[in-house]
């Protein structure tokens, strides 16, 4: 099984990692593409801290080197898209092979996982009108321009909300219930 999952420079961190390790330790391929960049091209990520003031501060996360190229994707190849957030959403949105991508999935009903800032490209790509999910809490405006009813989650906490073939979560320390409700729609069963 593949999962497509989008990223950029600035992409959060732990939104990036945690899915890419948790999903090849279920022996899932997980390819993750940045337009305008292609294989051996290194991305940069970042650490969004909350530390007491007003909103979140920002520093460098570890940089990412792609194994794969945006424009040789084949949108069929796979089973389900990750949108992570961080940074990479607030330019992205205004690249329209991006949202291509996003209405894709959403038009083949195929499951897709997003988090954080992630919902700022899926209300550009329009695909939010009718549903409803959660993002992190400086998003919510956008959700509801996109159409979407916005899930008022504590941002912090680990809940996630699903709505048919999307799974949401505000922020990364959901990752794991996020994750989890994204291999069930993906039919993946884990056994203990």
């Amino acid at each position: 099984m593949k999962i497509l999952l989008l990223a950029g420079d600035y992409i959060e961190d732990y939104e990036l990692y945690a899915p890419l390790k948790a999903l090849e330790m279920l022996d899932i391929d997980v390819h993750i593409v940045c337009p305008d960049k292609k294989a051996g091209d290194t991305i940069q990520t970042a650490l969004h801290i909350v530390d007491g003031w007003q909103t979140y501060s920002e520093r460098p996360g570890h940089p990412f080197k792609l194994e794969h190229t945006f424009s040789d994707i084949n949108l069929d190849d796979y089973a389900g898209l990750v949108v992570p957030g961080g940074r990479f959403p607030e330019y992205q949105r205004y690249d329209q092979r991006v949202l291509d991508i996003i209405i894709h999935f959403f038009d083949q009903k195929k499951p897709v996982a997003a988090v954080c800032h992630g919902l700022q490209l899926l209300a550009a790509a329009g695909v939010l009108k009718g549903r409803s999910c959660s993002a992190f809490p400086m998003c919510k405006l956008d959700v509801i321009a996109g159409g979407g009813e916005y899930v008022d989650f504590d941002a912090f906490s680990k809940n996630v909300h699903v709505d048919g073939n999307l799974v949401s979560a505000p922020a990364y320390p959901a990752i794991g219930v996020w994750l989890r409700e994204f291999i069930k729609l993906l039919g993946v069963k884990v056994t203990l």
